[in-house]
């Protein structure tokens, strides 16, 4: 009755142990596999996990690459975006200047004839001085002799 008990017990043991076994190398290569089930069984869990790893790598490269590449489209059109606004900044600044040249053309024609205007205005204003100056002397000799009816004087005396 001893011998079959301890028979028994290892039959338990040994089916328990084989049981798990089995159930751990499935669920390993199951999460090796990426769950594709039983039909991957022939392959060692360790190197299931060494591709597993290399393909995460291969993933991981792509993703970067398309990332940087990403990246490096955005940076192109950021620099394309910044010509053209200095290009328009300069279209801009050469527009200015050249209103501000022709505006300075114009104030310079303006000065030119209000020189001018000024100094013809000083000419006459001399000639007319001049006249009014001999018109005074004339005047002032009508006044010496001026016309008197008796009582009455026209003038300085």
């Amino acid at each position: 009755d001893l011998l079959l008990c301890q028979h028994t017990q290892h039959l338990i043991d040994l089916t328990t142990t084989t049981h798990y076994e089995n159930y751990r190398c499935d669920k390993l290569t199951r999460l090796a596999g990426g769950d594709h089930g039983a039909g991957v069984t022939n392959k060692n869990p360790l190197a299931a996990l060494e591709d597993e790893s290399k393909d995460h790598f291969h993933k991981v490269s792509k993703m970067e690459k398309k990332i940087e590449d990403t990246f490096n489209k955005k940076v192109e059109q950021k620099n394309k975006a910044l010509e053209i606004l200095k290009l328009e900044h300069k279209e801009y600044i050469e527009r200015e200047t050249n209103l501000l040249d022709l505006e300075r053309e114009k104030m310079l024609s303006k000065r030119e004839e209000f020189d001018k205007e000024k100094k013809e205005w000083k000419t006459r204003s001399f000639h007319s001085t001049c006249k009014s100056s001999k018109s005074m002397e004339s005047l002032g000799v009508k006044k010496r002799g001026l016309f008197s009816l008796g009582s009455i004087n026209f003038g300085r005396l």
